[in-house]
């Protein structure tokens, strides 16, 4: 009866794990050949998690990885490059300790895989390693830099050190060998999460020995932030166990990007948002956010040449609304949110008088008028003046003219003296005055003739 109850549970299996490859065949490209099958076996293991890891065959490559339980798929994970394994980390309840688990991965040209055979958890559980044995002594996490504060840009380097075991390895039975893996193990404080960090391979980096429990995380670019620490794990009777963690390093990184600015602008009888970052990164990418929520409302690019985005006031349902906002430049380099701004709604346009109740911009067009118009008023006074100028001298010339047109007519003109002989004998006896004096000569006459 027991081998009854057996075989039909079998065939049950076997039905299951036939249409569920139907159905990746059917979901995948008609056009291209359907890929290899990946595996899927289990990483870790702990009293209430498991970690599974789905691997591609050699020779191909997955961006998109799916898990499914049974037909239902209860996780995915997509990739912006190739990869020939991930990690899928979930919580199983206690009931849920035998389900059925199994994955499948897609390639860059969109084709999918066949399922990975079937794995369930119960069947695994002897094997598995379990989450830590109190005969192995925790191991040392170490870092440089060792003060854990750092820079984005900065390499870290994590050393995960054994300590001494020799006199213990005598004792134990079993444990003869050095550890097999470190695994760096890292929690992030804000999104609650561990994750796990395996040491690469020899063909994963430029060295060809890797050295064991060092692990180099970086350029930092701000997710690096959070506590750390290291496992590791050895062969003990054909099973992989844990040791204890070891102690726990705090990184905190600094250098962010400066503060950027939010302020509130009128353009064209329109209010915006206006933030600004720093002009050493013009073209940075600006998101603007409500004060209690963390997923921006908006995002801008800025222009290449410019280091500001303009953003208009959203439709606010409450009478008073905080904004805040933050901006982003290459490698998902973010600086931290500006400080709130508060904005009312209905805002009324700002009046165009200032404190003083004086229209500057009026003033100075009418002054500017009152000049124009002196300017003209006097071009014309000058304009006026050479004309009655150039006209007085006309009139001038015109009567000297008159003037010497007359004299032309009566003019007067002086005879030449005529000369007379004189003795010497006249000339000393005075008698030229004698002569002078001669009715020849009438001065009142203009012409004269001799009187005969």
């Amino acid at each position: 009866m027991q081998v009854v109850s057996g075989g039909r549970s079998l065939w049950i299996y076997t039905l299951i794990f036939t249409s569920l490859q139907l159905w990746g065949r059917l979901s995948a490209s008609t056009s291209s050949p359907t890929l290899p099958a990946p595996t899927l076996n289990i990483y870790l293991r702990s009293n209430d998690s498991v970690t599974l890891i789905c691997k591609v065959p050699e020779g191909h490559h997955g961006f998109l990885f799916m898990l499914y339980k049974i037909r239902e798929n209860v996780d995915s994970q997509e990739l912006q490059s190739g990869t020939d394994e991930v990690k899928f980390t979930f919580r199983v309840p206690e009931g849920d300790s035998g389900e059925l688990f199994c994955c499948l991965y897609r390639d860059q040209g969109g084709r999918y895989s066949a399922f990975s055979p079937y794995l369930r958890l119960e069947q695994q559980r002897e094997t598995a390693p379990t989450r830590s044995i109190p005969s192995f002594p925790s191991p040392v996490l170490s870092m440089v830099p060792s003060t854990g504060v750092v820079k984005r840009g900065d390499m870290l380097t994590f050393s995960c050190s054994v300590p001494d075991l020799s006199s213990q390895t005598q004792s134990q039975s079993g444990y003869n060998n050095k550890p097999d893996t470190f695994l760096l193990l890292k929690y992030a404080e804000h999104t609650g999460t561990t994750s796990i960090i395996a040491q690469p391979q020899a063909s994963q980096v430029s060295s060809p020995e890797p050295q064991p429990g060092v692990f180099t995380v970086g350029p930092v670019r701000g997710e690096e932030e959070g506590e750390y620490t290291c496992i590791y794990q050895i062969t003990k009777k054909r099973r992989l166990v844990n040791s204890t963690v070891s102690n726990m390093i705090q990184v905190t990184v600094t250098d962010l990007l400066p503060l950027p600015t939010l302020v509130l602008q009128q353009q064209t009888d329109v209010w915006h948002l206006l933030c600004t970052g720093s002009p050493a990164y013009p073209g940075a990418v600006f998101y603007l956010y409500l004060a209690d929520n963390e997923h921006p409302i908006a995002t801008h690019q800025a222009k290449v040449i410019h280091h500001q985005a303009t953003f208009p006031v959203p439709v606010q349902e409450t009478l008073l609304v905080f904004y805040k906002c933050q901006y982003s430049v290459l490698l998902g380099k973010k600086s931290e949110l500006s400080h709130s701004l508060a904005v009312s709604r209905g805002i009324s346009p700002p009046s165009s008088l200032d404190s003083s109740g004086v229209d500057w911009p009026l003033v100075l067009g009418s002054f500017s008028a009152v000049v124009l118009f002196l300017l003209s008023v006097l071009l014309v006074v000058l304009v006026a003046l050479r004309k009655a100028k150039a006209a007085a001298e006309k009139e001038k010339k015109r009567q000297d003219g008159q003037f010497w047109a007359v004299n032309a007519k009566d003019h007067i003109v002086d005879p030449p003296l005529r000369c007379s002989s004189f003795t010497s004998e006249e000339w000393a006896n005075g008698d030229t005055e004698t002569a002078s004096r001669s009715p020849l000569w009438n001065s009142l006459s203009t012409f004269t003739s001799p009187i005969h």
